[in-house]
């Protein structure tokens, strides 16, 4: 019979395993208490001034959504110059111009 002192039994591993496991449960509790805490604790005071801005955003974002997709007048206006020519002659002037719009 062969004895070897030196390898641990699998008893011993599954009671490692079992403690390895509760202090993983016990940091998980850990740490949810202390969430719940800090949430208890935790306070925002926003300004008036921010308020302000926040309803302006909000208009703004109203009025935009109230656009139309397309604007009819726009598009003939670029259909018109397309096919005289005054459109698309030049991609630099086009690019540019698309530019200094989008900058307004």
């Amino acid at each position: 019979m062969k004895i070897e002192g030196n390898r641990p039994s699998l008893d011993s591993e599954q009671l490692k395993r079992a403690d390895a496991a509760k202090l993983q449960d016990a940091a998980k509790a850990n740490k949810t208490t202390d969430r719940i805490a800090a949430d208890k604790a935790d306070r925002v005071d926003v300004s008036d001034g921010a308020k302000q801005v926040q309803g302006l955003v909000a208009d703004a974002v109203k009025s935009a959504q109230a656009l139309p997709d397309i604007r009819p007048e726009a598009v003939a206006r670029g259909r018109a110059r397309l096919e005289s020519g005054e459109l698309g002659a030049d991609a630099g002037k086009l690019a540019d111009a698309l530019i200094n719009d989008l900058l307004k």
